[in-house]
């Protein structure tokens, strides 16, 4: 039969960190930093150079959007430019005289 403690470890699930909890008050009694994982240059490096490369791919995706975003404003422009004739004038206020 497992003996009752006073406290708790809890495993946090953003910073990895084994905190110590009393059971009763909830007071955290003991912090356990994680451990640093130790990253090679070599793989540092591949990671920049994946973002990188995801980030070239973004401007291109932003900017072909951007592109078609601009032929449709200008299209709808040139539709606006054809039709003005059709409209009628307003009334200008001199004009009530």
């Amino acid at each position: 039969m497992p003996k009752k403690t006073d406290h708790l470890t809890v495993r946090c699930p953003c910073c990895d960190a084994v905190l110590t909890v009393h059971s009763t008050s909830g007071e955290i009694l003991f912090t356990e930093k994680p451990k640093k994982k130790g990253v090679s240059f070599e793989d540092a490096l591949q990671q920049v150079q994946r973002d990188k490369e995801t980030a070239e791919d973004r401007f291109h995706d932003a900017f072909a959007k951007e592109e078609s975003r601009m032929k449709t404003v200008e299209d709808k422009f040139q539709e606006a430019l054809r039709r003005k004739d059709e409209l009628e004038e307003p009334i200008r206020p001199l004009d009530w005289d």
